[in-house]
């Protein structure tokens, strides 16, 4: 959101849309870095955009991450600024400090909306963290998800 020409223009239309929710889907902002001073400084520069601001003050803010925003393209578990990197991201989402996101391997979560009998549940998954490096991989055992943790937190959000 933070390249040049880049889409943040649109967050003035959207929050004039008065959306209930705006989901960050990753790629929040393009990093590529194992500086994590610079990273720190580029969520700051998003977080100053005022479109963004604008649209964190009116509307609540949820999501995850991609590589961009997690340190480098097509990373994954071997990233060696991950835990760092996870901080990071779950300060710009605004993810309160004693949060159980804070406690686990990777940035998955769940959210319900809404009064009862018209609920909605976002599920966000996290493909980076546990990820295993991108190979060629015709039986289908790379892993992409979680861990065993991550399997079973997945589980219990999908049935409630």
């Amino acid at each position: 959101m933070q390249r040049p020409g880049g889409p943040t223009a649109a967050l003035g239309p959207i929050r004039a849309a008065e959306p209930d929710l705006w989901i960050w889907m990753g790629d929040n902002v393009y990093a590529d870095t194992l500086n994590m001073t610079a990273l720190d400084s580029i969520y700051a520069r998003q977080n100053r955009r005022p479109g963004h601001r604008a649209l964190r003050e009116s509307t609540r803010v949820i999501g995850t991450w991609d590589d961009h925003d997690y340190g480098a393209n097509d990373a994954g578990r071997s990233y060696p600024k991950r835990d760092r990197s996870q901080a990071h991201v779950l300060d710009f989402m605004d993810v309160p400090e004693d949060h159980p996101r804070r406690e686990r391997a990777g940035v998955y979560s769940a959210h319900t909306y809404g009064p009862p009998g018209k609920r909605v549940k976002v599920i966000l998954l996290d493909t980076r963290y546990h990820r295993d490096p991108i190979t060629r991989d015709p039986i289908g055992r790379q892993r992409y998800f979680p861990n065993e943790e991550g399997t079973s937190w997945a589980r219990r959000s999908g049935s409630g």
